[in-house]
């Protein structure tokens, strides 16, 4: 089973001015997104048709999703303020500090690629709520920015996880994976975070006297 991955590394402080005009900056990546997006979940309904036929996923039409949907993610994130460097059009993936990872795998289920409109009904109705959470945090963020310049971490992080689970949602619904959308924790390794210390290592021992 392949999953969306998806994180974002934490940047501090933050950029007051283009946090402030963030939704103007933005508009432009999510009309192209948004336009896009039909053509990947027109390619959906074809890779529908491929998959309960013949078990197989079209590489080629995978592939044109995936562009878009690492295209999204970085979208996503830059409107969601989980990062300021302005990103780059379509599959240029630029200086956006975004690492996003989806493995292909060519066999998929039947059934519930046939039956993922009915599937995906309980994790597209979370995907709504987190979202609309997520976008109260925002707003709540967007002040604390342009007041103070920083982020608080909390806010940041339970952002991150409903960007990551919405594109999990949107990679599945698109019948990218088989793999069920999973709100967790679930982090690639681009955290801030200091490194754990080094476990204790008695000093050498002395030459010996001679």
């Amino acid at each position: 089973m392949s999953t969306f991955t998806y994180d974002v590394a934490y940047e501090e402080p933050r950029n007051r001015l283009t946090v402030a005009f963030r939704i103007v900056l933005a508009i432009p990546h999510l009309i192209i997104s948004q336009i896009w997006g039909y053509l990947a979940q027109i390619l959906a309904v074809i890779q529908w048709f491929i998959i309960v036929f013949t078990g197989q996923r079209n590489e080629g039409i995978w592939s044109m999703q995936r562009t878009w949907l690492g295209y999204y993610a970085r979208v996503l994130g830059y409107a969601d303020l989980l990062f300021d460097t302005y990103p780059e059009f379509a599959s240029d993936e630029g200086a956006a500090p975004v690492r996003t990872a989806i493995a292909f795998q060519s066999s998929a289920d039947r059934l519930t690629n046939a039956l993922r409109f009915i599937w995906i009904i309980p994790a597209a109705l979370l995907a709504a709520v987190l979202g609309f959470v997520a976008g109260v945090v925002v707003l709540i963020s967007w002040f604390a920015i342009v007041i103070t310049g920083k982020q608080p971490r909390g806010m940041w992080d339970f952002v991150l996880k409903v960007v990551r689970y919405t594109l999990q949602t949107q990679s599945y619904g698109l019948l990218m994976t088989d793999t069920y959308p999973k709100f967790d924790d679930a982090s690639v390794a681009m955290s801030t975070a200091p490194p754990p210390p080094a476990p204790f290592a008695p000093p050498p021992p002395p030459p010996p006297a001679r």
